[in-house]
């Protein structure tokens, strides 16, 4: 695995050509599939963690991971090139809520990556054990994701900020995150489903997303209502030769209800877009 080790030691890691390479000789689909439907900016310090065990460098790995944020491996272009700081003074210097939420965003990519494992181990069948093992462990997944890149994101904007009222703001986000219980908080279609939230409230939570979370969100919920409705019409969630459609009963229930919470989200997703276009 020469060509893992060159890629690793080029400080100016080409994402695209570490896909292909990680694709080329993981055995893990799930997680080739996370890198492919990814972007340097928020996967590229993943995707060196698992490229150097690969290579079994997981130990210099780490320290890239550890000592860079993950924006800083690709090439900078600065008119102001700063000083040169040692890794141990640099992790001496960050607050101690950058050095959690540091923490924090590596052990979530450790469960993200136990669970592309156990997807794995299940396989491609879709017996109704299987699949319900399979929608359980994709269920358990999401949150992970959407905590560790939130809380990447706000973490790379404070590294990137100077001193000042924004950086600041940033700072009170990533605290007020790192105090909130993730695993108690439903995900949006989730929480549409209930009662508690419906109409205005709703709309206020979607509102409350920027202009590329509501663009990534569209898609997101486009590709589960149609895995939604091919549950129902074909018990499968890619369309059949023929219909088969699911039998009355709870299972059918809670797909239909789904549905509807999914419908309803996109709605308000498609609605903010609209509003958001220039007159």
């Amino acid at each position: 695995m020469n060509d893992i080790q060159q890629w690793l030691d080029n400080p100016g890691h080409d994402y695209s050509a570490g896909v292909t390479l990680f694709a080329r000789y993981s055995k893990n689909r799930a997680l080739v599939r996370y890198f492919q439907s990814g972007t340097a900016r928020f996967r590229m310090g993943k995707l060196v963690y698992e490229m150097g065990k690969l290579a079994n460098t997981a130990s210099s790995t780490k320290r890239i991971v550890e000592t860079q944020n993950f924006a800083s491996l690709q090439p900078r272009h600065s008119e102001h090139p700063r000083a040169t700081v040692s890794p141990a003074t640099a992790k001496t210097q960050l607050p101690p809520y950058i050095l959690a939420a540091k923490k924090e965003i590596s052990s979530l990519y450790a469960l993200i990556d136990k669970r592309h494992r156990e997807l794995y181990d299940l396989g491609t069948s879709n017996a109704d054990d299987v699949v319900r093992k399979r929608k359980r462990i994709l269920d358990g997944r999401r949150p992970a994701i959407d905590r560790a890149d939130r809380l990447y994101r706000l973490k790379e904007a404070w590294i990137k900020l100077e001193d000042g009222p924004a950086r600041e703001r940033v700072a009170s986000d990533i605290r007020e995150m790192l105090a909130a219980p993730w695993k108690e908080q439903p995900t949006m279609a989730e929480a549409s489903a209930s009662p508690q939230m419906q109409g205005k409230q709703l709309r206020d939570a979607v509102g409350s997303l920027s202009d590329l979370d509501l663009t990534n969100r569209r898609s997101a919920l486009r590709s589960s209502i149609t895995k939604a409705q091919n549950m129902l019409q074909y018990q499968t969630i890619r369309k059949g030769d023929s219909p088969t459609p699911m039998p009355p009963g709870q299972k059918r229930d809670e797909y239909e209800r789904k549905l509807a919470a999914l419908k309803a989200e996109l709605t308000a997703v498609c609605d903010e877009l609209e509003r958001r276009k220039p007159a």
